[in-house]
């Protein structure tokens, strides 16, 4: 009778506590959604094998809260424990025979050091805390980028406070045309065939083995500006592009080294009147037809005669910004 009775409050019972158990998940979920936790790398794992494996058992209510290895615990019988013995001992030998040779396979092996983990996994966390925050990303990308034209104009600023120019006084400018007349100076010229600056980057570099006295004894000779390129031509026939050094002034064309090679030759050139315009920007063909066109409509509105081909001039190393390049266009003319 008792037995029969007892029955439905045990039910009851039951029933209350499995509904405990899923309240308790449910407060789980919305603190978890509220503090936007991330799981744990073991409860992902967790999560991963009871997606693929449905048959895994799932604690449900309060053994949930009990660590796997204080569940499901059971004594083995006596039988039992005499078989595992008996595989124990058989085995032994075995095992320490593959003991030995993993103990000898991980005396080779090169582990990393701990502060090498350390500088990886500091890393890592950086580079995901920036994925997670483009915001600052772009930011850092946009200082460095700052940061780095910067030095660039500092460095070129530097350079040509150092660099030595060829004198000449201005007799006239006209917005971005100015008329110079330019002192007598004494120049290193190299003939390089191709096309305008595969010359100039061929003509550069063997201009400059000669003023770094690498295929020469005797000093070094100081870097100037601009590097100049004109057209060269003999009995009328262009032989390719005249790539120039302009030596420094407290030089004279006896005084200087002899080229270590015949593919430099020292020349005086004579005072004389140049036409110039002045622009920025990374040189291109596009933007040196616009330019000389310019100047030449100028030459022709100003009734000025023309001697000899266009020369173009560069003042600053391939590294600068395009913005801070300084190019010009010579043509000399007659006074």
């Amino acid at each position: 009778m008792s037995r029969h009775s007892s029955s439905p409050a045990l039910e009851r019972l039951s029933e209350a506590i499995s509904d405990i158990g899923e309240r308790i998940g449910e407060l789980e979920e919305q603190v978890i959604d509220r503090l936007d936790l991330r799981p744990s790398r073991t409860e992902r794992i967790r999560r991963s094998l009871e997606r693929h494996l449905p048959t895994l058992h799932q604690r449900q209510g309060v053994s949930r809260y009990v660590p796997e290895f204080l569940s499901g615990w059971s004594l083995p019988t006596t039988d039992d424990a005499r078989s595992v013995a008996r595989s124990v001992r058989n085995a032994m030998p075995d095992w320490r025979h593959q003991t030995d040779e993993l103990r000898a396979g991980l005396d080779d092996v090169q582990w990393p050091s701990l502060s090498r983990l350390r500088r990886q996994t500091h890393t890592e966390r950086r580079l995901d805390f920036l994925r997670a925050r483009p915001t600052i990303s772009t930011l850092l990308i946009a200082g460095g980028a700052i940061l780095a034209v910067g030095a660039a104009y500092y460095a070129t600023r530097k350079l040509s406070e150092h660099t030595e120019e060829p004198d000449y006084d201005a007799v006239r400018q006209d917005g971005d045309v100015e008329i110079r007349d330019y002192d007598g100076m004494v120049i290193a010229e190299t003939i390089k065939s191709g096309y305008h600056e595969k010359a100039r980057r061929n003509g550069f570099e063997t201009l400059a083995d000669y003023i770094f006295a690498h295929n020469r004894p005797g000093k070094k000779i100081a870097m100037t500006a601009p590097v100049m390129q004109q057209l060269a031509e003999s009995e009328g026939r262009t032989k390719g592009w005249a790539v120039r050094f302009v030596m420094p002034k407290k030089y004279t064309k006896e005084s200087l080294p002899l080229p270590g090679s015949s593919d430099v030759t020292l020349k005086e050139v004579p005072a004389r009147r140049m036409v110039v315009i002045r622009f920025s920007g990374t040189f291109t063909a596009s933007l040196a037809s616009k330019k000389l066109m310019a100047l030449y409509n100028y030459l022709a509105d100003e009734n000025l005669k023309q001697k000899g081909d266009p020369i173009y001039a560069f003042y600053n190393p391939p590294w600068t910004p395009g913005f801070l390049k300084r190019n010009e266009i010579l043509i000399e003319i007659e006074r």
